[in-house]
């Protein structure tokens, strides 16, 4: 019913109350609820002071018929062929009160789902850009921020906007009452302005110091999230060696920094509560105290008294409002602000698609991190359709920044990248890498069931014949059938019930699942025992000549059945061929395998 999308403009404002307009304005359905409150304002206008007659009516027991709150409805009396009666003017004047605050109910209610749809599309919207970020941006982004983000910033930047449309709401409920008791006492009326202008210049005075412990707390809690992931993602290193004490230091910091900044905040607000209902307790009582100077009876006084009850919690509710957006307004300017970031560096993308019965051609490349020059140096190969390829060589050669630039991940500083006749800034990567299945020496898997992490990226159904052929391919079809509840096995976060060689097995076969033309192993088999190398080597015999496999390795046992082994050194390739005709060389892969067998 509602949509809000971040692709619509949102460049932030210059000053606060250009920014909280601007919420107004980009808020779907804001005019709707202008309506409905503007309507909602005029009902509760025109009955609240039909009520002045009835109480005199029942004071006097006769209703004056002359009576100046009165005399505007006649007509409609007449129009309707109703005699003004005490129970017809209450009867009206209670259907008008009734319908405003329904009204009221109904705003109140449209502007919550909008809130909701809000919160929906933002959390979409920080997803589908975090996807399509270049990999240099994220590799630089912290997780803890990027999650702090979508499980917090996210609700209070829609939250933000649902206290704008409040704002509007209670503004136009506290203008109706003021002109209501402007109308039936205007001296008085004029006394409690003034008093309400002197708590507004107080007020926001405070709601400024608000804003301020806001924007240090958020600030604060961003850093705390990014540590607790720290934490949970070294958590065993931590709980194993009880080495934890000045990390532990640094998170106590943080929670205790945040609590005084949140402290002093519902401080400022509580404050501002009791002092504004004190206030208006005082003026009440001077109103009741000096009634007969300022010329009013009974029934006006019994008005006030409930039009300035009215106010005095419109006034608060106002200001709270006004308080509570001013501490929303840091966290969703951080939000647009990362969102900004993220689509800022969207991956650039072309609209060519890559037929993968053609070769991938490096073309006198070179790639040099900020950080790091002659990662790549002026490099040529060829990657043969249906062909095994391996990378081979020291740490820090090059060969997982290779795979990297052939997943578009990277892009070179100069040379081309040739998918077919395909240059690489022409590509269309998304068409490209839905071909391709990679597995990591570092294998991450879903808190889920074996099924659900091995079909994870299929998008249409998996029949289980599919699922079992896979599982035999990769050799985990016995370890499976052993466990209770076979395939539906819950595995743990990040498959901590599983060996690490099953989990290794497992992420091939996911990544085998999907049917992909080209197959990545980047160092796969460099954590694994003997046995489950061997699980994986023969794996890889059987898809030979059935697709383009590229292998990372440091352990030269895996890259035996390449068709073309290229080895790196400072970027450079110094030696290609098969493995069998690279050690008969006796050069640099020769010294490898030799050294490895001394390990």
């Amino acid at each position: 019913m509602f949509n809000i999308s971040t692709k619509d403009s949102f460049s932030l404002p210059l000053n606060k109350l250009e920014y909280i307009f601007k919420l107004i304005v980009t808020t779907p359905r804001y005019g709707w609820i202008l309506v409905l409150q503007v309507i909602s304002g005029f009902a509760t206008f025109a009955g609240l002071p039909l009520l002045v007659p009835v109480l005199d009516y029942l004071r006097e027991d006769k209703l004056e018929a002359g009576s100046k709150y009165l005399v505007y409805f006649n007509k409609i009396f007449s129009f309707i062929g109703v005699e003004p009666s005490f129970y017809s003017v209450l009867a009206f004047a209670s259907g008008l009160i009734i319908a405003g605050q329904i009204l009221l109910f109904i705003s109140y209610i449209v502007a919550r789902f909008i809130q909701l749809n809000i919160n929906r599309n933002y959390q979409n919207d920080l997803f589908e850009s975090y996807v399509e970020v270049n990999w240099m941006w994220s590799i630089k982004d912290k997780s803890g921020e990027m999650n702090y983000a979508v499980t917090r910033e996210a609700e209070m930047a829609a939250i933000a906007h649902f206290r704008s449309i409040e704002l509007i709401i209670y503004s136009i409920q506290f203008v109706t009452f003021l002109i209501l008791a402007l109308i039936i006492s205007f001296t008085t009326t004029l006394l409690a302005s003034i008093v309400y202008a002197i708590l507004f210049i107080i007020n926001k005075t405070n709601t400024n110091k608000v804003y301020s412990l806001s924007e240090k707390n958020n600030n604060s809690l961003k850093v705390l999230s990014s540590l607790t992931m720290n934490f949970l993602q070294n958590r065993k290193f931590f709980m194993s060696t009880m080495a934890y004490g000045n990390f532990m230091k640094k998170i106590g910091h943080y929670i205790n920094e945040s609590v005084k900044y949140a402290k002093l905040s519902n401080l400022r607000e509580q404050l501002q509560t009791s002092w504004t209902i004190v206030s208006t307790f005082v003026f009440l009582v001077f109103v009741m105290a000096f009634h007969k100077n300022m010329h009013m009876g009974f029934s006006e006084v019994l008005l006030i008294f409930v039009l300035l009850q009215k106010i005095s919690p419109q006034f608060q509710t106002l200001f709270s409002t006004y308080l509570s957006l001013n501490k929303l307004l840091p966290v969703h300017k951080s939000f647009l602000q990362r969102l900004d970031g993220l689509k800022n560096n969207k991956e650039e993308n072309g609209d060519k698609c890559f037929e993968f019965n053609k070769p991938v051609v490096f073309k006198d490349l070179c790639f040099n991190y900020p950080e790091r020059k002659g990662v790549i140096n002026n490099l040529n190969l060829k990657i043969n359709p249906y062909q095994t390829v391996a990378f081979v060589g020291g740490s820090g050669v090059g060969k997982s920044t290779i795979l990297d630039l052939i997943l578009g991940l990277l892009k070179p500083d100069s040379g081309y990248i040739f998918y077919g006749d395909i240059p690489h800034h022409q590509l269309d990567l998304i068409a490209f890498r839905k071909g391709i299945s990679y597995v990591s020496q570092e294998t991450t898997l879903l808190d889920g069931t074996l099924r659900e992490n091995l079909t994870i990226g299929c998008i249409e159904e998996v029949s289980d014949k599919l699922v079992n052929e896979i599982c035999k391919k990769v050799y985990i079809d016995k370890f499976i059938s052993e466990l209770p509840e076979g395939l539906n096995t819950e595995i743990g976060e990040n498959g901590v019930k599983l060996s690490g060689g099953q989990k290794q097995r497992v992420a091939l076969g996911r990544a085998l699942m999907t049917n992909p033309k080209i197959l990545i192993l980047d160092e796969a088999t460099s954590q694994l025992d003997s046995e489950t190398e061997k699980f994986i080597q023969q794996a890889i015999k059987v898809l030979h000549k059935k697709l383009t496999i590229i292998i990372v390795a440091h352990r030269l046992s895996t890259v035996r059945v390449a068709d073309n082994v290229y080895v790196l050194e400072k970027g450079k390739i110094v030696e290609q061929g098969t493995f069998v005709e690279l050690l008969a060389q006796k050069g640099r892969l020769y010294e490898l395998d030799v050294l490895q067998h001394h390990e």
